[in-house]
């Protein structure tokens, strides 16, 4: 799949050219060469030709039988078992619908020898995809694997008991290691989807393995012979043992650290809440690396998401940023991902309604799809719910339940689906000073990489821009008529949890242009700052950039004096909001004022939810407690900017508010 074949084709799958060999050739592993091997057909007529499980032949059945029972080798036997070797490790090619359509290796054992629950598995166009997808992930010597994610019940778990079984059960001295959500999952993944269908195998594909914990061994599958003792002992000196071990362990962070892995499956990854599963990769990558740092093995990372934790935290903060850190069209100079891996997802367009030649109905199975939520689009819980069982795109698969969302979830739900749908909303990139020159100019440039994002269209003229007095040694906004803008910033240059969502966070909303009376963007938010500089000081300087570049003030959290001082030293302390009936600028995080800008953006969303143009900023408000908003960077951002926009602060004198989450309503 990852080197290019001499007249042979290729398929783009998800982002990676996976390589097909010549029409009836496989490329021999053993002798290193393209050799030509019979394409299956079950039929010559077009219509009648599609996989069936090829069967071992009634012969081969009573005479492999007998030549057990007598001891010797039957040449035919051995002839039919070679054969499925090849297969087993260099594909296979058969006619489907009048198209020569090539199994790999693993596919061919999948469909035709590995037996699970329901039986074997049927052949399916999308499950071809996923294994040439794999197949590319093992070739790639840049590659330490491939993290998965997809719907329930689209066998997932036994492809992955395959991926740890196949390698283990047929090369010498090889790890493969199991991991999963609990310690208990990872138990009943060895026994379903490693142990059942290895003893299910054909005796030819099962090396000798130890039977001292019985047949179906409970903790790990060794493949040595058993320990004898006294005479027969000496029997076992002639055996050749692979010496190879598939076992599974805690999913605790260190589990197997230290240890040499050549297959490794991370099950249920993304549910992980034991330690951070980004962490955990972090320890599991060196045991796949010798020690001169080339890749000698792979792990599978796969789960299912709709059971993710609703709440914003470290958990699924760090499976969603091992999944972007997988992403195969954007690598480092070294060519690898930033986390090794490549990653994979399948609509649930594809995974059901499948023809006899293995293609899914995507037209039926969006209008099935569709008609399931429909049933129940009042409630915003249950449709989040069912989005997520069946996710037709990644984005879905994400998607978080509402059920504690203080605000409208399904207007913020409805607008973060158009916003995933339309990701050329906003641009990314940063505000600079022009030339270099501090309090100059401050000019915006487009990045890839920047820590902005500006909404796409609207266009601040350039008379517009910069409107800023200077008075003296220091610097007064002229735009406050026009913008408002809010931080939530931080004031320590090390945090304790890179998922704990310690970034700084601005925005800026223009409130309106009454120089333009059809100014499509009054009311709307503009620009979003969302970013972790190296040090506190870099990112009180991107803030003041900001302000400068849009002439507004600025509304500080002053719970957190950094940013404030840094503004008066540097003479722009005119730039920092004083709120009425207070003393000094900025505002106190207090639950009386967060009360208050809270029903403020409750309104913004009731009445305006399309003016919020920010992904990650609904994401926030989808999860938001007010009760411990310490994870909540940009929906503190956008409370203080509502707070700042109307110029109005709550009053503490009719009532002490003890549980001021009592005051919002829940949206079922």
């Amino acid at each position: 799949m990852f080197t290019p074949y001499d007249k042979g084709s290729s398929v783009e799958i998800q982002g990676l050219v996976c390589q097909i060999p010549p029409a009836g050739y496989v490329f021999n592993v053993l002798t290193d060469q393209l050799e030509k091997r019979e394409i299956i057909s079950r039929s010559k007529k077009k219509s009648e030709q599609y996989w069936e499980r090829q069967e071992a032949p009634e012969w081969y059945v009573k005479r492999a039988k007998k030549a057990k029972a007598e001891g010797y080798v039957d040449p035919q036997c051995a002839q039919y078992e070679a054969q499925e070797w090849d297969r087993r490790l260099n594909g296979v090619w058969f006619m489907n619908n009048g198209e020569a359509t090539y199994l790999t290796g693993a596919h061919y054992m999948y469909v035709n020898h590995f037996k699970i629950d329901i039986g074997y598995p049927s052949f399916y166009i999308p499950d071809m995809e996923y294994f040439y997808f794999q197949q590319y992930c093992v070739e790639d010597p840049l590659c330490l694997g491939m993290n998965e994610v997809t719907k329930r019940r689209s066998g997932k778990t036994y492809r992955a008991g395959l991926w740890a079984m196949e390698y283990a059960s047929r090369m010498s001295d090889s790890n493969a290691g199991i991991q999963s959500k609990t310690d208990t999952d990872a138990k009943k993944f060895f026994s379903k989807a490693v142990v059942q269908p290895f003893k299910n195998l054909p005796d030819f594909f099962k090396p000798e393995y130890d039977l001292s914990q019985g047949v179906t061994p409970k903790k790990e599958l060794r493949f040595q012979t058993t320990n004898r003792r006294g005479k027969n002992a000496k029997e076992a000196l002639d055996v050749e043992d692979l010496n190879s071990v598939i076992d599974y362990q805690s999913s605790e962070l260190m589990a197997y650290d230290g240890q040499k892995l050549h297959r490794a499956v991370a099950d249920e990854a993304g549910k992980t809440t034991s330690c951070s599963i980004y962490d955990r990769h972090d320890v599991v990558r060196y045991c796949l690396l010798d020690n001169q740092g080339k890749v000698i093995g792979k792990i599978l990372y796969t789960t299912t998401v709709e059971k993710l934790e609703t709440e914003r935290t470290s958990v699924s903060d760090a499976f969603k940023q091992l999944w972007e850190d997988s992403d195969q069209t954007n690598r480092a100079e070294n060519g690898m991902t930033a986390s090794g891996l490549y990653r994979f997802f399948m609509s649930a367009d594809r995974l059901r309604n499948f023809d006899i030649y293995g293609f899914p109905d995507v037209e039926r199975n969006i209008q099935e799809i569709l008609a399931d939520r429909e049933a129940v689009k009042h409630n915003p819980r249950a449709l989040a719910a069912r989005i997520r069982k069946e996710p037709r795109t990644i984005e879905e698969a994400f998607r978080v339940d509402g059920d504690k969302c203080m605000y409208n979830s399904a207007k913020l739900q409805d607008q973060l689906d158009y916003l995933q749908w339309n990701e050329d909303v906003t641009e990314r990139g940063n505000f600079v000073w022009a030339g270099g020159v501090r309090d100059s100019k401050v000019v915006w440039e487009k990045n890839r990489d920047g820590r902005w994002l500006i909404l796409r269209g609207f266009n601040l003229k350039p008379e517009d821009q910069n409107q800023v007095e200077k008075i003296g040694s220091s610097f007064r906004p002229m735009n406050g008529w026009r913008f408002a803008s809010g931080v939530d910033p931080f004031d320590h240059d090390v945090t304790e949890d890179r998922f704990k969502r310690s970034k700084a966070a601005s925005l800026v909303k223009q409130k309106i242009n009454v120089f333009d009376g059809e100014e499509k963007f009054n009311n709307t938010y503009v620009c979003r700052y969302l970013a972790r500089p190296a040090t506190a000081a870099l990112m009180y300087e991107d803030i003041l950039k900001q302000c400068f570049y849009f002439g507004t003030p600025i509304l500080v959290e002053n719970n957190k004096p950094g940013i404030m001082r840094y503004f008066n030293e540097r003479g722009y302390s005119r730039f920092l909001v004083h709120m009425k009936g207070y003393k000094d600028t900025g505002v106190p995080s207090t639950p009386g004022n967060k009360q208050v800008a809270s029903e403020l953006v409750e309104g913004e969303i009731e009445n305006n939810c399309s003016s919020i143009p920010f992904k990650e900023l609904i994401e926030d408000l989808l999860v938001f407690d007010i009760g411990d908003t310490r994870k909540y960077d940009l929906a503190m951002a956008m409370l203080w900017t509502e707070l700042s926009a109307s110029n109005h602060i709550y009053k503490a004198k009719s009532r002490e508010v003890t549980d001021i989450s009592t005051l919002f309503r829940k949206y079922a």
